[in-house]
């Protein structure tokens, strides 16, 4: 499985996801589009594209028993 691949995941949910970047930055965001070496991120009001050569982590926004938003700690 490529990197590409899974990140398929994210955007086959249209869940909200956190993206680590290897500087330290993190961004709250859904997933819309995978490219050879960009996502497309949809951050409500706004669109981001982002390289993913620089991405660290990618994981669900986590969520409680309710199923609204934990904080997040970075």
């Amino acid at each position: 499985m490529t990197y590409i691949e899974a990140l398929q995941k994210y955007v086959d949910e249209k869940e909200e996801c956190v993206i680590y970047l290897e500087h330290g930055d993190t961004f709250v965001a859904r997933i819309s589009e995978i490219g050879e070496d960009f996502i497309r991120l949809d951050e409500g009001d706004s669109e981001s594209i982002m390289d993913i050569n620089k991405i660290v982590r990618v994981r669900t926004y986590p969520k409680n028993e309710k199923g609204k938003k934990k904080a997040l700690f970075t």
